[in-house]
């Protein structure tokens, strides 16, 4: 898709579009041990949002009949280390767990596309003014202003961001699509011989870096990296001038937050904020080191954002890896197959551009 041009784009209050709904849990002796599952299912049906990142939102599914519920609509965390500020499309019928809530247009929208297009925007605007000490509720939200794109008559023009979301997602399906004709299922590897390890057994070093706080930061493009918990680009925030008395992480380390845990290898030496920590793995090929986050990861689904997955946690925890014939792990083997898998992306990224 093209880049849209938003020169002639307008400002509207986001609280003179949007309507927070007030949707409560009908059960009264409502048990979230009892009550809520983190897998979909006959009886656990409805997605239920509160302050996930990721997943659109959602990270548990309860009975309809426990929750008053809506369906297109427009989910807003106001909650969360990393999910404050995230805004994510429902169409579908949903209710509310906690730590977050759902907004209707006033505008009868019927298309989820619509909706879409809207909570891109939306988080646009609202997701860098807020976070964990300064929550996203609605009361401030709603004062702020998105723009959107006008009709002649200055209103939101509903069927162009329609027009515009569906478009996007014919362009994705047609780029998967792609991505099926160039991959031929050769990137699936063979498990069957790998053998299972305790990772405090592997790795007994794992340290708590010292945390460099919000107030002590100073970005700087020629700075170093700045890692927190998020999912996205390596962990990494943005670049930071050093501190004194704040010593950086070493190079050649695999790094993650406690609340919705995701491994990364760092390159660089890096500062970090709070509940960041790092697994030492100086000593093992770079490219073993990438193979191994996506081993942690498997993980990593078991630890949401009230469930920390904290050092002693992950020491306990089992991952399955390659071995040698001494029934080692194969740090050579791991090495190899990520050298050959970056090769096979950077192919298929030549056939995509080939094939587009």
């Amino acid at each position: 898709m093209a880049k849209i041009d938003t020169k002639e784009w307008k400002a509207f209050v986001i609280g003179d579009l949007f309507e927070k709904l007030q949707l409560d849990i009908r059960n009264k002796n409502f048990n979230k041990t009892l009550d809520v599952s983190e897998e979909r299912n006959e009886e656990f049906n409805l997605p239920l949002v509160n302050a996930k990142h990721g997943n659109n939102g959602i990270m548990y599914y309860g009975r309809e009949k426990d929750f008053n519920t809506a369906e297109m609509t427009i989910d807003i965390v106001q909650n969360g280390a990393i999910a404050t500020g995230d805004v994510y499309a429902q169409p579908q019928r949903t209710g509310v767990l906690w730590d977050a809530y759902l907004i209707k247009p006033r505008e009868n929208i019927r298309s989820p596309f619509t909706l879409m297009f809207l909570a891109t925007v939306l988080e646009k605007s609202i997701k860098d003014r807020f976070c964990y000490d300064d929550k996203c509720v609605w009361d401030k939200a709603k004062q702020l202003k998105v723009e959107l794109p006008v009709r002649c008559d200055g209103n939101p023009d509903w069927a162009y961001m329609n027009a515009y979301m569906s478009g996007v997602m014919k362009t994705t399906e047609t780029c998967f699509e792609m991505l099926e004709q160039v991959d031929e299922n050769k990137h699936k590897i063979d498990t069957a011989e790998w053998k299972e390890f305790r990772v405090g057994d592997l790795f007994p070093n794992i340290v708590k870096p010292v945390v460099l706080h919000t107030r002590q930061v100073v970005e700087s493009a020629e700075g170093i990296p700045y890692v927190v918990r998020t999912k996205f680009d390596n962990g990494i925030k943005c670049r930071v001038q050093p501190v004194a008395g704040v010593t950086p992480s070493p190079a050649g380390v695999i790094s993650w937050g406690a609340e919705n845990a995701t491994f990364f290898y760092q390159e660089e030496p890096f500062l970090s904020g709070r509940d960041i920590y790092y697994i030492d793995t100086r000593t093992i090929d770079p490219l073993a080191c990438m193979f191994l986050t996506s081993c942690l990861q498997t993980i990593a689904h078991k630890y949401p954002y009230n469930f920390g997955l904290f050092p002693d946690l992950l020491k306990t925890e089992k991952i399955k890896l390659p071995v040698t014939a001494k029934g080692t792990p194969d740090w050579t083997y791991m090495a190899d197959c990520m050298r050959s898998e970056l090769k096979r992306a950077e192919a298929d990224l030549d056939a995509m551009k080939r094939l587009a």
